[in-house]
């Protein structure tokens, strides 16, 4: 292998793996008033927990029962419990050291109760949702994605249930767990938002995003990185259609019709060449790699913006890069007015899922696209768009989760990360309340790529260094009483 070669292929593996880090991934009463119940959590199995959690099938659409099952363990432990909607497939509630009605200033660690399909069980060494404890995992759907990071947050929110009870702490510190996160956050954290926001009082949130992951950098292979997203895509949904005027029988084809015509244009669109662009996110965290390498790697991560375009035409190729590098789109969708096989349609559509990177501005890339189909007969109408969200500050809070993760990984390095995807961290950014995306667990590309397909399974020993971090970062944030300021 030349020099050069094995420059590309590690290149390329920094990349993927950098990505796969991140892509992985009315008013109801209170459960209890934090009276009672037993306030420790030391004699908390996670593990155990884990398990019973995911033996709750929660698949979008029936979180609530569920999410009852973990309200109630909050309430039982102590925590002040608050239902925000009781529904089928919309509950939501909050545990917190204080009740909400104190106005206290709130960080806030967000989880989402609901998960994907399971898919074919014939497909799973143990059956999707038996929560199997086994070599050294918890198995089931929804143990990464994303009920390990609520039983870390809520394991390690409760160790502080004595000092809340013994003295007037600065602030209130919350387990936020919503509905219907991986089918867009309408059902949970947007009605968050929207009606309950003022009562949570949230001056952070950290919610999910990225994850830790060894061999990123050449030099230092054991080294752990961190990816804390601070940012993400924008997610817009488009319709190409065409309408035109045609004779119907599919034996007589006239020069343009409206599958022809979208057709054309679907085709259009999928061969145009994205232009490479290096987000200031993405810039920062390969820099911050770069920097720990050496040689010829330290060079390329420290000069991506020059390296990125001169391999355009592999990036191009390559989903996972390209999602990182460019903004892209996705024919989802092809369809037409129903008719018989020899009846040429009225109607014909084409959908597009288009991801965009923060910076893009989303008229200058829709006047692109109707450039690029105006030789044929369709429009271009918006389904659906997801608002800008600005990236979250890399201050006081930021830092708290890096000190965190360096308190308990030895020799880690965080670097600042965009999500391609889009999350429930969002909806907050949208309201200017900074909003930290990661699952403080290293976790090897076999586990990443559970998530969503068969065999998700989560360490159980990754389980106890998330509750170490979640506590550092709990105590490291109430020892700093100006971070309101």
């Amino acid at each position: 292998m030349s020099a050069a070669q094995e420059l590309h292929n590690h290149t390329f593996f920094v990349l993927r793996c950098v990505l796969l880090c991140v892509l992985f991934g009315t008013g109801t009463p209170h459960l209890s008033n934090g009276a009672a119940g037993n306030t420790e959590a030391g004699d908390v199995d996670p593990a155990l927990l884990l398990s019973k959690y995911v033996q709750n099938p929660s698949v979008s659409g029936s979180e609530k029962e569920a999410g009852e099952f973990f309200a109630r363990f909050c309430a039982d432990r102590g925590l002040h419990v608050r239902v925000f909607t009781d529904e089928e497939d919309s509950y939501n509630f909050a545990a917190s050291l204080y009740p909400l009605k104190l106005g206290k200033p709130n960080i806030v660690f967000m989880t989402h109760i609901d998960v994907v399909p399971a898919g074919d069980p014939a497909g799973w060494t143990h059956p999707p949702f038996s929560g199997k404890i086994s070599e050294g995992m918890v198995w089931g759907r929804g143990a990464i994605d994303n009920k390990a990071m609520g039983v870390m947050q809520v394991l390690a929110i409760l160790q502080f249930t004595g000092k809340a009870a013994e003295a007037d702490l600065p602030y209130n510190v919350t387990l936020l767990a919503v509905s219907g996160e991986e089918t867009g956050g309408d059902k949970g954290a947007r009605i968050i938002v929207d009606h309950y926001l003022e009562e949570l009082n949230p001056i952070v949130v950290y919610g999910e995003g990225g994850a830790g992951m060894t061999g990123l950098i050449g030099a230092a292979p054991e080294k752990p990185v961190f990816g804390l997203g601070i940012a993400q895509k924008l997610r817009l949904f488009l319709a190409v259609e065409s309408q035109v005027a045609a004779s119907g029988h599919g034996s007589v084809p006239r020069e343009r019709y409206p599958t022809k015509e979208v057709a054309k244009a679907s085709a259009a669109l999928l061969e145009a060449i994205p232009k490479i662009t290096v987000s200031p996110v993405v810039r920062e965290g390969l820099h911050a790699i770069g920097a720990h390498d050496t040689g010829i790697m330290r060079r390329v991560m420290m000069n991506i913006d020059l390296y990125g375009p001169l391999f355009g035409s592999i990036i191009r190729k390559d989903p996972i890069i390209s999602s990182m590098l460019t903004n892209t789109m996705s024919l989802t969708s092809l369809t037409s007015a129903e008719g018989a096989y020899n009846q040429i349609p009225t109607h014909a559509r084409a959908v597009f899922d288009c991801r965009l990177l923060p910076e893009t501005d989303q008229d200058e890339f829709l006047a692109q696209l109707k450039r690029i189909v105006e030789p044929y007969e369709v429009e271009i109408r918006i389904i659906s768009s997801s608002p800008p969200a600005p990236v979250s500050e890399q201050g006081i809070f930021y830092q708290a989760m890096e000190q965190s993760i360096y308190a308990v990984f030895d020799d880690a390095l965080v670097v600042p990360f965009m999500f391609v995807a889009v999350n429930d961290n969002r909806f907050f950014r949208r309201k200017g309340i900074p909003a930290y995306g990661l699952l403080p667990a290293i976790l090897p590309e076999e586990l990443m790529e559970s998530i969503h397909y068969f065999d998700e399974r989560f360490p159980v020993e990754a389980l106890h260094k998330g509750i170490e971090v979640y506590v550092a970062l709990i105590s490291t944030l109430l020892e700093n009483k100006s971070i309101i300021n």
